[in-house]
């Protein structure tokens, strides 16, 4: 009788059962390695917000003033294009070179136009400015390769007549304009610290915006802004209708995108001043972002959104940063833009205002 020895090895149904485990395993793990990664995004992110307010903190320091959403140039009341706070900044983000290179341009031409785009002033990548969870933050903005960014000032909740300085003499005594100054920064602001009734710990300073994929006529609501007809009731009371914006200005197809994109370049020129580089306290993070214009008014609200899932990153104006939910109380979003007081859009209205008189409570 001859003896056979029994050989070691898989069955084919072990090889089986050992890849199906491993799979699962993996299944398993991935969504937990995508977590880390996206919460290392998020801190890196935080940092780079609380850099900027260390930024703004330093500005006021020095010029008693915090700097302007954005600066008319020439004692100009309306202007498409102008520089804003992200220049002012400059000198307190170890950019003095880039800051005084973007001076000489507008020493040398009294072009606004000519000296605010093109150039390696405008085209050389500013990572600070970029939250690390923006899928198209290395890439330069389609229009004349930009650098692109992330990080918007606050406007609360003002949003009309946002395309002329506070000072343009057609609105200088109209109380539904000058409200749009209800937040901290807006064209030729310069507010004082201490005009910061609210408390700076209860002020928003910055926030996010993913920057607008496709620069000019973006129709994604990450970065893009679409019409929302019927929002603003143009007469002799203009009257804002958040909620309009809501129900009307996105895809039914598809809510990522909007149903009839509007022209905005948001975050696709980090040196602009111009209110799409802003965000509005109204619409809770990653809601659309609206425009409307039935005559010679108009109304914009520039909700900030993210990569990040569930909400977005902010800075108040003492220097703390905060994840802001999307679940966020927003108030009553029927309700105008008010021109004076508490904001009507909850918690979220009253971190934007700086005089409103809000008591806040943010966990």
């Amino acid at each position: 009788m001859r003896y056979r020895p029994q050989r070691s090895g898989f069955t084919l149904v072990e090889l089986l059962v050992v890849i199906a485990i491993i799979g699962v395993m993996v299944g398993l793990l991935l969504p937990a390695v995508q977590a880390a990664r996206e919460a290392a995004r998020r801190m890196q992110c935080s940092n780079r917000l609380k850099q900027i307010t260390l930024g703004l903190h330093n500005y006021e320091s020095t010029y008693k003033s915090l700097p302007a959403g954005g600066v008319m140039m020439n004692k100009a009341n309306v202007q498409r294009h102008f520089p804003g706070i992200i220049v002012g900044l400059m000198p307190f983000m170890e950019q003095q070179a880039r800051h005084e290179a973007i001076q000489r341009r507008f020493a040398t031409t009294s072009d606004i136009n000519a000296a605010i785009f093109n150039g390696p002033e405008y085209q050389t990548p500013l990572p600070e400015l970029v939250c690390p969870s923006e899928p198209n933050g290395s890439s330069p903005s389609p229009h004349a390769s930009n650098a692109r960014i992330n990080y918007m000032f606050s406007m609360g909740d003002g949003m009309l007549k946002l395309d002329a300085a506070w000072h343009h003499p057609n609105y200088v005594n109209n109380q539904y304009v000058q409200a749009r100054n209800r937040g901290p920064f807006h064209t030729d602001s310069w507010l004082k610290m201490g005009s910061i009734t609210d408390g700076t710990s209860n002020t928003l300073a910055f926030s996010e915006s993913a920057s607008a994929p496709h620069g000019y006529w973006s129709p994604q609501v990450k970065g893009g802004s679409g019409v929302s007809s019927g929002m603003l009731q143009d007469g002799g009371q203009p009257v804002i209708n958040p909620s309009v914006c809501m129900a009307n200005s996105l895809n039914p197809q598809d809510r990522r995108t909007y149903a009839e994109p509007c022209d905005t370049w948001r975050g696709n020129f980090f040196q602009s001043g111009t209110p799409w580089n802003g965000f509005h306290t109204v619409i809770p993070p990653n809601g659309p972002s609206c425009w409307a214009s039935p005559t010679g008014y108009y109304a914009a609200i520039f909700t900030p959104n993210s990569y990040h899932p569930g909400g977005v990153m902010a800075s108040s104006l003492d220097g703390s940063v905060r994840f802001i939910s999307d679940s966020i109380n927003s108030g009553d979003l029927t309700q105008s833009q008010p021109t004076a007081g508490r904001s009507p859009y909850g918690v979220w209205g009253a971190l934007g205002t700086h005089q409103g008189g809000e008591v806040v409570t943010l966990e």
